[in-house]
């Protein structure tokens, strides 16, 4: 039996877009940067004798020289698991590439640019044939598996790449077509960093995702996959929880809360307390709130500072305005006169059933009520 651990998109060194303080900025930093460091903790518990990183090790821009020579020297402590490396476009083989600042262990392989290349050896009785390509610019448009042929279908064949599950792409397309047709039992993909793992004609096709959310886009578990070979065509992947924090999407209903401590309560009623002190937290405020309720987002993350370790606040609520008096007959105010002819404009869309008009015309009454009422607008994505 042989195990593999497959990994991909650390990004370190990338600038965090959380709303953090600079000490958690700090924190999340080092967290991220030493993802790897706790993947092999987890090759030498698990006996790993192959990790797979598919790109995006290292961010080409920001990346410190000294946490390279930290990763080569860490790679040096666990001299009996091949590690591979394929640079993907955040981490390009460019001539002052931070992959040539240092000497790496003998058990480092990093693939290049200079076509497919193939190692080949043995592993717990199993004969292994690992392919790779590395990227020498940011940008790649031509799907470069399209000829893609593995040399000998009676070994394990591995194809380690970054790219995107996609018939076009300018992150190196990878077509199912091509997949199909190249002999490999296990395709080891980098990019998307949503974890995801399919079968594709008889082949196993994993995408890890990345170890940390690296954004609020980065919802849910993150982490890596722990493969199971147990000969050439019998392949396992199972998905391991890596990530030290978790990105959190949750609505809180404000519809009938009449006071401001109502809101707040509601918003600290997420979660445990353990968990919003642990994780990044975004919270989409909807319903429809007290007009009389001034709702200071931005105050509310600094007075939750405490609470949450990132915290984000979306607002797609409305103003729960009362129309009745404005749609009076007799009123012929500028505000009843402009709600009248928007309300006039939402009928008739509504008989032409076009929704995403009606939703238009909803939205820039609440927005129009906002600036002639309160002065201001909370732009908002939806309305319900």
């Amino acid at each position: 039996m042989l195990k593999i651990v497959h990994t991909a998109d650390v990004h370190a060194g990338r600038p965090l877009c959380f709303e953090l303080e600079e000490e958690r900025r700090y924190i999340r930093r080092r967290e991220v940067e030493t993802a790897l460091w706790r993947i092999v903790d987890f090759v030498k518990e698990e006996n790993a004798q192959i990790l797979l990183i598919a790109g995006d090790v290292f961010e080409y821009l920001y990346a410190r020289p000294s946490w390279v020579k930290d990763l080569a020297l860490l790679f040096s402590t666990i001299p009996e698991t091949r590690v591979f490396i394929a640079p993907g476009n955040h981490d390009p083989l460019l001539p002052d590439s931070l992959y040539f600042s240092v000497d790496w262990p003998d058990n480092v392989t990093i693939f290049d640019s200079a076509g497919i290349g193939r190692v080949s050896f043995e592993a717990n009785g199993i004969e292994v044939d690992v392919y790779g390509l590395g990227w020498a610019a940011f940008v790649q448009r031509d799907p470069l598996l399209s000829s893609f042929r593995v040399a000998r279908r009676d070994r394990l064949n591995i194809v380690l790449l970054h790219g995107d599950l996609a018939d076009q792409s300018v992150y190196l397309p990878i077509k199912q077509e091509h997949i199909a047709s190249s002999g490999a039992a296990y395709f080891a993909l980098g990019h998307i960093h949503v974890p995801m793992a399919r079968n594709i004609a008889g082949t196993t096709v994993v995408y890890p995702g990345c170890p940390e959310p690296l954004d609020f886009g980065d919802e849910g578990q993150r982490g890596i996959y722990l493969v199971i070979c147990t000969g050439p065509s019998e392949v396992s992947a199972e998905f391991v929880p890596m990530a030290v924090r978790t990105v959190r999407a949750v609505q809180v209903d404000l519809t009938g809360l009449d006071t401001g401590e109502q809101v707040r309560n509601a918003i600290l009623a997420v979660g445990s307390p353990e968990d919003r002190r642990r994780d990044m937290w975004k919270i989409t405020l909807r319903g429809r709130l007290n007009p009389e309720i001034e709702l200071d987002l931005p105050g509310l993350r600094h007075e939750f500072a405490d609470e949450f370790f990132s915290l984000r606040l979306e607002p797609e609520f409305v103003l729960d305005y009362d129309l009745d008096p404005l749609l009076a007959p007799e009123n012929q105010s500028l505000e009843a006169r402009f709600v009248k002819k928007l309300m006039e404009l939402k009928r008739r869309l509504q008989q032409t059933g076009d929704a995403q008009e009606v939703d238009i015309i909803e939205r820039a009454m609440y927005y129009g009520l906002d600036a002639l009422r309160q002065g201001e607008i909370i732009t908002r994505r939806r309305l319900d």
